[in-house]
Order: structure tokens, then sequence, then C-alpha cells
């Protein structure tokens, strides 16, 4: 089967070393027979993963960064420093240039990454940089600072921006990350119609029980990175 390819900017990083490699490591955890009981237990109501709550807790205006989308970044260990706090929720250059870049004429809310255009594509790479801008750097040599930016992305458009992180993306052979790069082999991944359909089934069969809250169970680009956070080793 021909793998679908984004079409980025020329100066972007080429990605297509990693396509392949990535692509069976993807089928891999879809396929683990332990991913339906993981699902069950990441989305477990009574449990400690942060489950539903990242994409549900506290109001979530697609338009807007506010108070609880910082906690929802830390409820998946992404720092956010006081510095970054400031600078997005209190009235200024910063907050009013994020909101722009948020607003649905920008990054339409009904947009995938598997159906990406290149305009919305634009987009989304100025809401990332602004972001990240405003991440400090790390004090850490061990640290991932732009961990925070990725996933305060995801948690405004979830089904346009991977969450990423450093489990999952060295999982893929993505390790050091290069958002460039990640995109478009998310963009890969998410656009083969198989891939899809499973984790349409393991999201359905994980929402069966009375204990779980998968919130939107067509959030597929949000579940697959919890198919594979949970499935992927721990250094």
């Amino acid at each position: 089967m021909t793998l679908a390819r984004l079409t980025v900017p020329q100066d972007w990083r080429n990605a297509e070393p990693f396509y392949r490699s990535a692509a069976e490591r993807v089928r891999t955890a879809l396929a683990d027979p332990r991913t339906p009981e993981r699902l069950t237990r990441y989305y477990n109501r009574g449990g400690d993963f942060a489950g539903a709550s990242f994409l549900g807790l506290g109001e979530n205006d697609p338009a807007r960064i506010g108070e609880a989308d910082l906690l929802a970044a830390t409820l998946l260990e992404a720092p956010v420093s006081a510095l970054m706090a400031r600078a997005l929720l209190k009235d200024g250059p910063t907050r009013d240039r994020v909101h722009e870049l948020l607003s649905p004429e920008r990054l339409p809310l009904d947009a995938r990454l598997e159906d990406v255009t290149p305009p919305v594509l634009a987009a989304m790479d100025e809401l990332y940089t602004t972001l990240r801008a405003v991440v400090p750097p790390p004090t850490d040599r061990y640290q991932t600072g732009w961990t925070t930016a990725a996933k305060i992305c995801a948690r405004k458009r979830p089904d346009l921006f991977p969450v990423r992180d450093e489990v999952v993306c060295r999982y893929l052979g993505l390790w050091p990350s290069r958002y460039q790069v990640d995109w478009q082999v998310f963009h890969t991944v998410m656009a083969d119609p198989r891939v899809r359909d499973e984790l349409d089934r393991l999201v359905s069969r994980a929402d069966e029980s009375d204990t779980v809250d998968v919130g939107r169970q067509d959030a597929r680009l949000r579940h697959l990175d919890v198919v594979l956070w949970m499935h992927a080793p721990r250094r």
C-alpha cells in the first residue's frame, strides 16, 4: 500500500526515512492483545491517568487559552512556568496573537491532520512556534520544554496536533523530535484507513465499560497517542 505524504513547504525537513518504520510500530501497538486493557485502564474514571480529562477538563474554548488548558497540560506532565502562564492568561500581545491564531477561520474546528491543507498547515506552524517561543529554556538537560507547547496545541485542536512527547517519539523512531518530521509521520499514519478503523474498534470496545470515559470516540489522533504511550517502553 502506498503511504500518503503531506504536502509541506520546501524548507521543511524530509520525513521520508521515518515513514515505514513508524507505521510498522503503530501497527504493532494496535495489534498488541494487551492494548484493549491498557485503553480501559487509561480512560478509567477511577484511575490516576489523565484519561478524557485532558480534553474535557473545565472550559475548553477552541478560540481561547484559559486556566483549564494549562492545568490540562500539566496532567500530561507538561510543565507550565509562571512566565508562560502570565504571557497566555494576561492581556498583552502574546495572548492576542495566540487567540488570533486559534480563530476557526485560521484553524477550522473540523480540520483533521490526515486531510490538512497547506493554509491550515501554515497556521498550525504559526501557532506551535508562537507557543514554543513562550516556553522558557529548560533548566534540566533531560527536560523537553517543547512538550508544553505541543500539548497545549493538542488540547485546542486534538484532531490536528499530535500530543508528542519523548516516550512516543522514541518508540516511533522520531527522536530527537522535530515537529516538522513528527507531523508528517502522524499525517501518514492517520491517512491509513486501517489505522482509523482499528482505533475506532479498540476505543468502542473500551467505552463499553461503565467505569470508562473515552471522551470523544472520534478523537482518533488523541486515542492513538494513548495507545502508543501505553505500549511504548519506558527509559
